[in-house]
């Protein structure tokens, strides 16, 4: 089992990596793919509180954001040796902002669900993450692209322009609650379709 960082503080076998801590990522890493357990240790304590702090600004859910911490941890044991990793920070940082956007993908069309999409849209990862993020731009503009003209003018006009429903019934000559009922019914698909995308990886 994973401790969390708090637990982790009080452990005594921390004791042991006082001489790891003082190496760099790459040779932690290196000493990782020759399944070390206290080189993964080291990197655990080292990067537990800034993926914590990632995750806990975007949730707000403390259990949450340490079943999250735990599962990237989890995913960096198990694909030792297997990956190369050239940033270890930005790699990190991206599998939490990837757990994250599995779990709001899968919950209610919301302020959240927007957030996920707006985000990945203006992301400015590097190479680490910028992979998958890519993917799933090209994944969503291409089911976008396939919505009547109209309902995909109130997407765009709703997530990249801001307009509220109001404005965008003036603008389409449609009642308020004709796009306030097609707009749920494109998140919701939206949604579902994301979530499927998730589930692929």
């Amino acid at each position: 089992m994973i401790l969390d960082g708090k637990a982790r503080k009080n452990n005594p076998n921390k004791l042991l990596l006082t001489a790891l801590i003082q190496h760099t990522d790459t040779k932690l890493l290196d000493l990782l793919a020759m399944d070390n357990r206290d080189a993964f240790d080291a990197l655990y304590d080292r990067y537990w509180e800034l993926l914590y702090n990632a995750a806990f600004r975007r949730l707000k859910d403390k259990e949450q954001c340490k079943d999250i911490i735990q599962d990237v941890f989890i995913d960096l044991w198990c694909r030792r040796g297997q990956v190369t990793i050239s940033n270890l920070k930005a790699y990190l940082l991206t599998a939490v902002r990837f757990q994250i956007y599995k779990l709001v993908a899968k919950e209610k069309a919301g302020p959240a669900f927007f957030e996920l999409y707006e985000t990945i849209a203006s992301s400015t990862s590097g190479a680490e993450g910028s992979l998958i993020e890519k993917e799933f731009m090209e994944h969503v503009k291409a089911w976008i692209d396939e919505l009547p003209e109209k309902k995909r003018m109130m997407f765009l006009l709703h997530t990249q322009h801001d307009k509220s429903t109001k404005e965008i019934a003036n603008e389409l000559s449609l009642s308020q609650k004709t796009v306030q009922n097609q707009l749920g019914t494109i998140i919701y698909r939206l949604r579902l379709h994301i979530t499927s995308f998730f589930m692929m990886f």
